[in-house]
């Protein structure tokens, strides 16, 4: 081999032993940056919304922003929240952009990294059957009627714990309600809302979110959000400024309030499915008291 050759075997050689471990290197020099600057902008009073993927997140957030910020001529909509509860899923260091929020901060986040410094979290739980459900009516209109069916669609989260396509980064139900059940064991600040009881007593379940988030209100705000939060309302509000999870898809492929029933898997869900899901998530439905 040519001497100028030989040296660049030996450089590329060099280069590809050095390269990875430089950038692992640069990664986890990344993460520390990451976490140092999300501490240092985080709040004593600031509190995160967590929950797997259509487990009542936009429906709480969207009644705490009415209480917080006492939107009484309703500038608050399904369409702009996110202005007022800012999304930050799996980027805590983003609350560095928002230090004119109205205090307590309210952030939501489906996919939280440092969960281990959240001053207050409310935790939205629901039942995994019923979560299924609702991620493939919102997968479809995201996507398409003819992405998927219902059998492919839990079939795939069930065997990779996410939609590969969509969210990637998504933890599987049971592992994300486990790491928030022993969070809350360990000390944590954490308050557990399940989706069944905003149903059941959608006035009791907010007071009890808000007084735990550091929301003060009285009887009459009280009363307008839990309004507003109804399904009648809010698919209202969406058909009049649309969905900040739909850009641009107003009334053309679906909605993203669609029926807010407890047990509409019922109707939707094969036997088959049925038994996947229960068999899989068996030990923490049974925690959740959503199994006998």
């Amino acid at each position: 081999m040519h001497p100028a050759g030989l040296l660049s075997a030996k450089r590329l050689l060099r280069e590809s032993r050095v390269y990875p471990i430089a950038a692992a290197w640069r990664a986890r020099l990344g993460e520390r940056h990451r976490r140092r600057r999300f501490e240092q902008h985080l709040r004593p009073s600031d509190v995160f919304l967590v929950g797997h993927p259509k487990s009542g997140n936009t429906w709480m957030a969207y009644m705490l922003a009415i209480l917080r910020d006492r939107d009484l001529d309703e500038r608050i909509t399904l369409a702009n929240l996110k202005q007022h509860v800012v999304p930050i899923h799996g980027s805590e260091a983003r609350v560095a952009q928002h230090a004119g929020l109205i205090e307590p901060r309210i952030f939501r986040n489906e996919w939280p990294v440092y969960a281990d410094l959240y001053p207050r979290t409310v935790y939205l739980v629901r039942d995994p059957r019923a979560v299924m459900v609702s991620m493939f009516h919102m997968y479809r209109v995201l996507f398409g009627r003819r992405a998927t069916t219902m059998d492919e669609f839990v079939e795939e989260y069930l065997e990779h714990g996410c939609i590969r396509r969509w969210e990637p980064r998504l933890v599987r139900w049971d592992r994300h309600v486990e790491a928030w059940l022993a969070r809350r064991e360990s000390g944590a600040q954490v308050s557990f809302v399940h989706f069944e009881q905003m149903v059941s007593d959608r006035r009791l379940a907010l007071s009890r979110a808000a007084s735990f988030a550091g929301i003060p209100f009285d009887d009459e705000l009280l009363e307008r959000a839990v309004v507003r939060g109804s399904f009648r309302a809010m698919r209202a509000d969406e058909d009049a400024h649309g969905a900040a999870a739909y850009p641009g898809r107003v009334g053309r492929r679906g909605h993203f309030v669609r029926r807010g029933r407890v047990a509409s898997w019922k109707d939707e869900l094969n036997p088959r499915l049925v038994a996947r899901i229960e068999k899989e998530f068996a030990p923490t439905m049974r925690a959740m008291g959503y199994l006998e």
